[in-house]
């Protein structure tokens, strides 16, 4: 691996940290507290009533939607959300 190839890497690795916040809005719903996205980029935040804040990543406008307009936001997420789309822990939780 050339020293470029490395660099170029370790950026890719490292861009999720250096990501710009997500805003996020607080939601009805006993299991998840808020929602942030960013369309430019396809990213989904959802911060959990108990603790933690996760990303997900390539998640269509369609989804974050559907999210935010759904009666049950918890039973949403679950569905079309949870284990669908690549996703990290970024900040703790309780």
């Amino acid at each position: 691996m050339t020293r470029r190839s490395f660099l170029a890497a370790s950026l890719l690795i490292l861009a999720p940290a250096l990501a710009k916040p997500i805003q996020r809005v607080a939601v009805a719903s006993t299991n998840l507290k808020s929602v942030g996205y960013d369309p430019k980029t396809k990213t989904l935040d959802v911060e959990f009533i108990h603790g933690g804040v996760y990303r997900y990543y390539e998640v269509p406008a369609e989804i974050h939607s559907g999210l935010i307009n759904a009666e049950s936001k918890g039973k949403y997420f679950q569905t079309n959300v949870r284990q669908k789309f690549r996703f990290e822990r970024i900040s703790g939780g309780k």
